[in-house]
């Protein structure tokens, strides 16, 4: 008995002494899960922090952009007579204004203004390109001051110097909404010199979390964000922890405390396990299962394979630059859902984590879009809202928010019963294999999970400002503007009024049922209602948009048809005035007459396939200056941005006709340019794979005699008096066919081989062109 009772005991002491132990491992435990809570939230709250001030900045550089912007605009209608009042131009902080008549051969101060060897770059820069990037010369000296310097026609440069304290002040003024850290103005291209500094210099020692370069300019905006930033909500609940832990330590040693048995008392059921369950897309649209769901990591650089419910996705709505079908039978909000998970994971994979969604007017896109938003969200894509605006001004969102990317739901200008989508990510608008890319991950289920923020922005204010800055008019307009009751009657008409035109508006009530005509600038019978209003109420021009506002109609002052094409040999005409050599695009339904045109002025034209993706795609490419294409895309990228905005080509063309020298109107402008006998776009009806079938055949048996033949996009045939083109359209089912030539006897014997070869391919093709 005495040996089993010191066993007992003996037993008792190593039980005690490993609850002991037991207690201390749940401390440790404790402890160490305190401290990964607490460090989790801190980089949590750091990168909201910093996510937050990237948003800032981003509106911060644009600011600065604008007066760069404005600086440069200001400067180059300067001539060497406003040098000698230049405070009277428009330079308040102007402290010299000259002309050199040479570039100097070394640094001297006896020149008009003081000369570094900056100074000589400059000059030599300017004679590359005709207007210098804008520096600071003999920065972090007494004598450190701004430089604006440009090449004459005679061969001598005018120059402005400025002192550095506007600078100062815009940047001071951008920086108060800013917050602490540490802002810096640089300059240079790889070793960075800081020319001004706002705020504690010692937040460069942190990792600096932004940096955006300011065109126009050899600066950058750089970004430090304070230490201690990020303060940690943690430790209220890390105390409430660490009473979990003494209770449960508590009860351990209670219970090894004695042999004797015990009735446990129950406190409550165990709870079960929280396990992650991956995300799934309701294509049914039935309830999510009743589980705890714990969201996946926000950006996974190895995308991971997800099971999504089986979903119909015809592979016929992924077209050659964009998604497009028709609602109900191709397109639903399931369908929108899973191309929103496909289009995040895209993004991701290309290092993008945010994006701009915009919708346009019609009766399925809010809809759509909630739909395609919620599919962004669970791939882990955070997502800015803008609403329903034209097209141009998501892309414009993209430029100015700094996301570079963006969706818009829209039918473009198809007819009523479709839908679709333009995607930009990373500053490229998706077409061919990568629109293909879309449909594949989805079909291979290799999507991401996560949880991305929504956030919502009106961005049309900040858009008309832009605007603005850009494109002033000499005189006021009268202006007529049909915007056939699509969503750039949410916009166009305030532009106008904000630029000082007399407007007058007809179908801009945004209305989905299109109940007047449907908005398609391209088809002549869509264009009687706008020349009607120009002719009655005597105006200076009318313009038409579609139903996204991307594509612009024009008519003149009698309420004729300025087709597309001549709106470009107009605007290159301008461009290449001040970018001399400068590239121009143009599609391969566009006038031979461009060609001619772009030349003559010193450019270089290059032809291109038609498509809004395509043509930006080669812009970007050639680093082109202009850019457009016969359905009305117009792209500028010397002023602008480099996208498809038929909004700022209206007031671009605005521009001109106000600024004319001669006060001619629309009629006598556009009277004055080369003159041919041409048709529009004309539309074959026939289903997309026997529109494959037919271009493959006519392509091959295509035989035209004495004439050069183009196959980059369809088939173009150019004849000495001139051409004819048969193409598969990209938007809807059909052929497209245009035809151009000097006289009205060659267009009908164009027309007539055309039709002859046609025939041979399909003989009950219906041909009444």
């Amino acid at each position: 008995m005495l040996l089993t009772l010191q066993n007992l005991k003996i037993f008792r002491r190593r039980l005690s002494s490993l609850a002991i132990l037991l207690m201390i491992l749940i401390w440790v435990s404790g402890l160490a899960v305190a401290i990964w809570i607490n460090d989790y939230q801190k980089q949590s709250a750091i990168a909201v922090f910093n996510q937050q001030q990237t948003e800032k900045l981003a509106l911060a550089a644009s600011g600065l952009t604008d007066m760069l912007q404005v600086w440069q605009q200001r400067f180059n209608e300067m001539t060497a007579d406003d040098a000698a009042d230049p405070v009277a131009y428009g330079w308040p902080d102007a402290t010299t204004a000259c002309v050199l008549t040479e570039i100097p051969s070394a640094p001297t101060s006896e020149a008009c203004i003081p000369v570094s060897f900056g100074t000589i770059n400059s000059l030599r820069q300017a004679t590359k390109q005709g207007i210098s990037d804008i520096a600071v010369m003999q920065p972090n000296t007494p004598q450190a001051h701004i430089l604006l310097s440009k090449s004459l026609d005679n061969a001598s440069y005018l120059v402005v110097m400025m002192q550095v304290t506007e600078l100062e002040s815009k940047l001071r003024e951008r920086y108060l909404a800013i917050g602490s850290g540490s802002l810096a103005l640089q300059q240079g291209a790889q070793n960075w010199l800081t020319l001004i500094e706002q705020g504690d210099s010692k937040a460069q020692q942190s990792s600096r979390i932004y940096t955006q370069a300011l065109p126009g300019a050899y600066w950058r905006l750089a970004f430090w964000p304070a230490e201690g930033v990020a303060k940690s909500a943690a430790w209220p609940a890390l105390a409430m922890l660490a009473i979990i832990v003494f209770v449960l330590s508590w009860l351990v040693a209670n219970k090894f405390s004695t042999l004797r048995p015990k009735k446990q008392a129950q406190v409550g059921a165990r709870p079960r396990p929280v396990e992650y369950v991956e995300n799934e897309v309701n294509i049914d649209n039935t309830p999510t299962p009743a589980v705890i769901r714990v969201a996946a990591p926000k950006v996974s650089k190895t995308e991971s394979v997800d099971r999504v419910r089986p979903v119909d996705i015809k592979p016929v709505i992924f077209k050659a630059y964009d998604i497009r079908g028709i609602v109900g039978t191709q397109l639903s909000e399931p369908i929108m859902r899973v191309l929103g998970l496909a289009i995040g994971t895209e993004a991701q994979h290309q290092e993008q984590t945010r994006i701009i969604v915009g919708r346009d007017g019609r009766l399925s896109s809010e809809s759509f879009s909630d739909a395609l938003i919620e599919g962004i969200l669970a791939s882990g894509c955070d997502v800015t809202d803008i609403g329903a605006v034209p097209t141009p001004l998501v892309y414009f969102a993209s430029q100015h928010m700094q996301t570079h990317c963006g969706v818009v739901v829209t039918g473009s200008h198809n007819p009523q019963g479709y839908n679709g989508l333009k995607i930009v990510i990373d500053n490229k608008t998706l077409s061919g294999d990568a629109i293909q890319g879309i449909y594949q991950r989805i079909q291979q289920s290799r999507l991401y999970n996560g949880e991305g923020q929504l956030r919502q922005a009106d961005i049309i204010d900040s858009y008309i400002e832009k605007v603005k800055l850009a494109i002033t008019l000499s005189r006021p307009l009268k202006v007529g503007v049909d915007c056939g009751n699509g969503i750039a009657g949410k916009v166009m008409p305030r532009l106008l009024t904000a630029l000082g035109c007399e407007v007058h508006e007809l179908f801009c009530n945004v209305d989905g049922h299109f109940p007047n005509h449907h908005p398609n600038p391209a088809q002549p019978q869509n264009m009687r209602d706008i020349s009607k209003l120009v002719r009655d109420k005597h105006l200076d021009i009318g313009l038409a948009f579609d139903g996204d506002g991307d594509r612009l109609g024009v008519v003149n002052s009698e309420g004729e048809i300025i087709w597309p094409d001549r709106l470009l040999m107009l605007f290159a005409a301008d461009i290449l005035k001040r970018h001399k050599g400068a590239t121009i695009i143009y599609d391969v339904k566009s006038s031979g007459l461009l060609e001619q045109v772009v030349t003559k002025a010193g450019g270089k034209a290059i032809m291109c396939p038609s498509g809004h993706s395509l043509i930006r795609a080669e812009m970007l490419k050639h680093d082109a200056k202009l850019a457009g294409e016969l359905s009305g895309h117009i792209f500028f990228n010397d002023n602008w941005y480099g996208f498809d905005d038929a909004l700022f080509a209206a007031c671009r063309l605005l521009a001109l006709i106000a600024d004319d020298p001669q006060r001619r109107g629309a009629t006598e402008i556009f009277a004055a340019q080369p003159q041919s006998f041409n048709t529009p776009e004309i539309l074959v009806d026939l289903d997309t794979a026997e529109c494959r079938r037919f271009m493959t055949q006519f392509t091959q048996n295509a035989q035209f005699e004495n004439a050069e033949i183009i196959t980059i996009d369809g088939v173009r045939v150019n004849f000495d008096k001139g051409w004819g083109l048969v193409r598969a359209s990209n938007t809807v089912p059909g052929l497209t066919l245009r035809f151009e030539a000097e006289t009205e006897a060659d267009l009908e014997q164009i027309k007539h081989q055309f039709i002859q070869q046609m025939l041979q391919v399909k003989p009950n093709l219906s041909l009444n062109f």
